[in-house]
C-alpha cells in the first residue's frame, strides 16, 4: 500500500505534468512526531543522503539548496533518483516557509520577518506563501516550491519550537486574534503544509539524521 507521502507526491508530480499550479494544502492533524515515528519516517537505503538546515527564511535559500543538490546527483553525476534522498529541516524564521497562505495573510508574516534579526526576503508575502505554489512555467527540476520538492521526495521538517517562537512574536505584535501563546503555537500547526513533518526540535531532528546517515549541509548565509 501507498504511504501518505508517496500519494503526496504522485499527486503533485501529476499536476505539475499537467502544467497546473497547485498549493501545498494544510495538514489537519498538525501532529507532533516522537523520536520513533521521525526515524521511522526518514529510513532510506538510498546511497545518498543530505540534511539540509535552515533557521532564516533568506528567500528559501535551503530550498534553492535542495534543488541544485538533487540535480548535481541526478544531471551532473547520473545517479538514478532511488539513489538520492534529501531532507529540509526548517528553524527559526525559516519554519514558516513550511506554513500554509492563510497563515502567512491572517498573522502578517510578512509584517513579522522584520522584526527577526539577519532575516532576508525579498519576496511579496502579503497574499500568502512565495514557496507554497508550484511554479506554471519551470520544469519541476528548476522550481523550489515546496510541492515541487515533496514531488521529488524530499522530506520537509518543520520544528515547533520554532512555531513557538514564531507564536510569540504574533501575539506580542498584536496579531494573534486574542489567542495565548500556546494556542497559537498548536494553531501554527494546523497551518503547516501538506507533506511536512512536524518534530519537537529541528536540532535534534538533524541528529536524527545524521544517525541514519544523512550528511549535513547548514543554509546559513
Amino acid at each position: 500500500m501507498s504511504t501518505r507521502s508517496d500519494f503526496l507526491a504522485a499527486s503533485a508530480l501529476t499536476a505539475l505534468a499537467a502544467g497546473a499550479a497547485p498549493a501545498v494544502a494544510a495538514a489537519a492533524e498538525g501532529t507532533l512526531l516522537d523520536e520513533a515515528a521521525f526515524a521511522a519516517s526518514i529510513k532510506t537505503n538510498a546511497k545518498h543522503r543530505q540534511a539540509i538546515g535552515s533557521v532564516r527564511v533568506n528567500d528559501a535559500a535551503c530550498l534553492q539548496f535542495a534543488v541544485n543538490s538533487l540535480n548535481g546527483f541526478t544531471t551532473g553525476w547520473k545517479e538514478p533518483a532511488s539513489n538520492v534522498q534529501l531532507a529540509v529541516v526548517l528553524a527559526g524564521s525559516a519554519v514558516m516557509i513550511g506554513l500554509d497562505d492563510a497563515a502567512w495573510k491572517s498573522y502578517h508574516f510578512s509584517e513579522l520577518l522584520k522584526r527577526f534579526t539577519s532575516e532576508f526576503t525579498s519576496a511579496d508575502g502579503s497574499q500568502g506563501n512565495p514557496w507554497a505554489h508550484a511554479s506554471t512555467t519551470l520544469p519541476p527540476s528548476a522550481d523550489r516550491s515546496m510541492p515541487a520538492l515533496a514531488a521529488r521526495g524530499v522530506h520537509l521538517v518543520l520544528c515547533n519550537t520554532a512555531l513557538g517562537e514564531v507564536a510569540n512574536r504574533i501575539v506580542a505584535a498584536g496579531f494573534g486574534e486574542g489567542a495565548d501563546v500556546f494556542a497559537m503555537q498548536a494553531r501554527l500547526r494546523t497551518h503547516a503544509l501538506a507533506g511536512t513533518k512536524i518534530v519537537p526540535a529541528g536540532i535534534s531532528a538533524l541528529v536524527v539524521l545524521q544517525e541514519n546517515g544523512y550528511a549535513y549541509y547548514s543554509a546559513a548565509l
